[in-house]
This record gives C-alpha cells, sequence and structure tokens, in this order.
C-alpha cells in the first residue's frame, strides 16, 4: 500500500511540472530556433503561425522572471495579431466594419493563443514564446459572436491576411 502511494505521488508531482519547458542555454546550438524567427507572421514545416517572442531580464526570482517573460512574449504577439486585423479590415468590404473585425479577431486570437515555450541564458535572461496557430486562429473565429457575414469574409481573407504580413516581415 505505501508503495502505491509513493508511486502515485512521484506521478502526481512529475504531471504537475509547472506547464511548459525551459531550457537552459548551454551549447550555441542548444538556441532554440524561435529565437531567431522572432515576433510576427511565420511560416514553418507545421503549419503558419503568429508568434511573439517576450524578454525578461534582471529578475532574480525565477517565478517573477518567468511571469515578465509570458507578459513580454503576449504583448508582442497581441502586436501581430494587430498587424493581421489591420489587414483583414483593409480587405473587408465595408470600411465601418473595421471595428467588428478588430472585436472578433482578439477575442479569437485569445482563445487559441498559448505560451509555447521558455528559454533561459547563462546570465539569467529569459525569454518566451506566445503563439497562435493560424489554423486554430481559423476554427476559434467561426465561433465568435459576431456579424455572420463579416466572419465569413475574415474566415475568406485570414491566409490572404497572413501572405501579406509574412511578405512584409520578409519570411
Amino acid at each position: 500500500m505505501r508503495t502505491v502511494l509513493l508511486a502515485a505521488a512521484a506521478v502526481l508531482a512529475l504531471s504537475c511540472g509547472g506547464g511548459g519547458k525551459t531550457m537552459r542555454a548551454g551549447a550555441p546550438d542548444a538556441t532554440p530556433s524561435w529565437l531567431s524567427e522572432g515576433t510576427g507572421a511565420i511560416r514553418t514545416e507545421g503549419g503558419r503561425k503568429l508568434q511573439g517572442v517576450g524578454v525578461a531580464s534582471g529578475a532574480t526570482n525565477e517565478r517573477a522572471r518567468r511571469h515578465q517573460a509570458d507578459g513580454a512574449a503576449r504583448e508582442q504577439l497581441q502586436g501581430a495579431v494587430d498587424a493581421l486585423v489591420r489587414v483583414l479590415a483593409r480587405t473587408g468590404e465595408s470600411p465601418q466594419d473595421g471595428q467588428a473585425v478588430a472585436a472578433m479577431a482578439r477575442r479569437a486570437a485569445a482563445q487559441v493563443s498559448a505560451i509555447r515555450d521558455h528559454w533561459v541564458t547563462p546570465d539569467g535572461d529569459e525569454r518566451a514564446l506566445a503563439v497562435v496557430e493560424v489554423d486554430e486562429f481559423k476554427k476559434a473565429l467561426q465561433g465568435v459572436d459576431g456579424d455572420d457575414r463579416v466572419r465569413r469574409e475574415m474566415f475568406a481573407n485570414v491566409d490572404r491576411a497572413f501572405e501579406q504580413i509574412a511578405i512584409a516581415r520578409g519570411r
């Protein structure tokens, strides 16, 4: 009985590890690829995504540093989402739809955004990666409240808007 309880406690402790993985900088090749990709519209073999890379430095408390890096990554991601919103609003049939486009796109992005990774440099700075996968964004967009015509129009234009942002960014 004691063995079963110890095993259950060990499994529980391992499963509650605190979310995203943290990588410590070691060799130069250990640097994650998302650091060089930066913030914006990114095309990868796995698909298309909007991402934000946030940095926290100077915090001695690991939890506070993680919180700062996550907040900075979310802020950077919001900038990428806002760029998508601007392009979607321009591609709409009616300029008056801009506010509806912005509200619906931000709600959809909020539903599917996530902190995906962390990386800590040798000097203790932490980088965090926040991501919105474009395919997941499109799925979420179908379920947000708002005008059906505007939603259909946005859904039809997401891919083109993403490509415009990626081209402008040079990726």
